[in-house]
């Protein structure tokens, strides 16, 4: 395989601008065992975050169930933008290159649809641009499969923390708020006028329901949303649900282990319990975060 600046390269050559860096069998996103029927949507969730580092929170979201104790996704994606609309890699972060190794170690402990997760980059910022890419994308891949006749409709569905949902909504990542509402009601609206793309988001700890009945991945009643502008047009329609990912997992942040580390540095283990050990020995062997401040 080329290096990874290599990849990069082409990946911002390539249309649609998105490359598999692994998967776990050759026919991904379809099942290896079975065919997908073809008058049912492929659903995919897709995990879209900088993992930097991926903690505890993050591989929770990856396991998520689909919410409403509706049939699971049927494959995984842990997706990295070589081209983010509002962070860029600081001296003593992680490389692209390294959080790519962490992804491949996070993907190790996807449990729930474990034998159909792949990994793949993107070179694109914005959540309404990645949709757009990956259905071409996926579109292209899939009819490529020997056997393969008619098309497969396919939903994505991005699992997102509470501040990624903030953003997503934020007219200032669009020329305008009346353009936001236009990109965003493509993003959201079912086939043909638009992508058909659900957003699936953790609740914010603070908001977490602490009855005894709660199970992880259950969608939580609550007006979390109804502070951000224009989300309730969305969840009216299903197609924003926010879910409980777990008590103490919703605690855990790649920014306290980053500052932990900043301040502290590697001695100071307690940001171990954030992340798998896997990751915490890879942190360690790479020497990350020494170098950032708080």
């Amino acid at each position: 395989m080329p290096s990874l600046p290599a990849l990069i390269q082409r990946l911002r050559l390539s249309h649609p601008p998105v490359r598999l860096l692994h998967q776990s069998h050759s026919r991904w996103p379809l099942s290896s065992r079975t065919e997908h029927p073809s008058s049912s949507p492929l659903r995919i969730s897709i995990l879209d975050a900088s993992f930097n580092p991926p903690t505890l929170a993050h591989l929770a979201l990856a396991n998520s169930p689909r919410p409403g104790g509706t049939p699971d996704y049927d494959a995984r994606l842990l997706l990295l933008s070589v081209r983010n609309a509002d962070k860029s890699i600081k001296p003593g972060d992680a490389s692209y290159s390294q959080r790519i190794d962490m992804m491949h170690l996070l993907s190790n402990h996807i449990t729930n649809t474990s034998d159909n997760v792949a990994i793949a980059i993107i070179d694109e910022p914005t959540f309404v641009g990645k949709s757009q890419h990956l259905l071409s994308f996926l579109s292209q891949r899939i009819s490529s499969f020997h056997g393969i006749t008619g098309d497969i409709p396919i939903q994505l569905f991005f699992l997102l923390g509470f501040d990624t949902l903030e953003r997503l909504v934020a007219p200032r990542y669009y020329d305008s708020e009346e353009q936001m509402l236009i990109a965003l009601r493509k993003f959201f609206s079912p086939p043909p006028a638009g992508d058909d793309s659900h957003v699936v988001c953790a609740r914010r700890v603070s908001n977490i329901s602490h009855s005894p009945t709660t199970q992880e991945g259950q969608v939580v009643p609550g007006n979390d949303t109804l502070i951000i502008p224009h989300v309730d047009e969305f969840t009216a329609t299903g197609h924003i649900e926010i879910i409980d990912i777990g008590e103490t997992e919703s605690t855990y942040s790649s920014t306290a282990i980053r500052n932990i580390i900043g301040r502290n540095g590697l001695e100071d283990t307690s940001w171990r319990s954030l992340v798998t050990n896997d990751i915490a020995q890879y942190i360690v062997q790479q020497n990350l975060y020494r170098e950032l401040e708080s």
